[in-house]
């Protein structure tokens, strides 16, 4: 009976030790995939981070950049400004010394004041001159403005050896209110003077116009 005791537990022991090796083994395993998965995401975190780093530190320089830029756009316009002043002052130092190199002699310096002397005492004629006056221009008359008759001349006409104008109104559609005048007659404050050839004399207020008559 001790023997079969003993037996058994020879055989628990291998299968403990089995066990505890295999419950190892699991463990190491999910700590291994835990690690695993932690140093992807950490990874991936550090790839993320390397992107944004990446894209600020783009636009700092783009920004930099710029602000250097536009602080060398307008140093331009003073330097170019200096370069003309100091090809200014060189032509002006350049003049000096060569007047200093060509001293003038006494003879010349009498000279030149004599001549200066001779145009200090010139009379000064354009100052006492006095302006001619500038006659204004008459002003242009109006032109008159043309009134135009109220009617049309349409022809003339011989009845019982007496001439007639025959008249329509401008704003008439019909031959049929054609109106006969005849000299000393009158339309619409138009008086009729004479009827002389192809024209007809009128008179309107203090004004005569002659206007044409058609030929039938």
């Amino acid at each position: 009976m001790s023997d079969i005791s003993g037996t058994t537990q020879h055989r628990h022991v291998p299968l403990l030790r089995v066990a505890a090796a295999a419950w190892l083994l699991l463990i190491s395993a999910a700590a291994v995939i835990n690690h695993v998965a932690v140093s992807n995401l950490d990874r991936d975190a550090d790839n993320e981070r390397d992107m944004r780093i990446a894209v600020l530190e783009g636009r700092l320089a783009e920004l930099a950049h710029h602000v250097e830029q536009g602080e060398r756009q307008p140093a331009a316009l003073p330097l170019a400004r200096y370069e003309s002043e100091r090809q200014a002052l060189d032509r002006r130092l350049d003049a000096l010394e060569q007047a200093l190199g060509e001293r003038p002699t006494a003879e010349s310096l009498l000279s030149l004041r004599a001549r200066i002397e001779q145009l200090e005492a010139r009379p000064d004629t354009g100052r006492s001159a006095t302006p001619a006056a500038v006659r204004p221009r008459p002003p242009t008359p109006p032109k008159p403005q043309v009134i135009e008759p109220p009617f049309r001349v349409i022809g003339a006409e011989l009845r019982a050896d007496e001439r007639f104008l025959s008249i329509l109104p401008a704003d008439a559609g019909a031959l049929s209110q054609v109106r006969l005048l005849r000299p000393g007659e009158a339309e619409a404050g138009w008086r009729l003077d004479a009827i002389e050839g192809n024209a007809a004399v009128f008179r309107h207020s203090d004004a005569v116009r002659r206007l044409a008559v058609p030929a039938r």
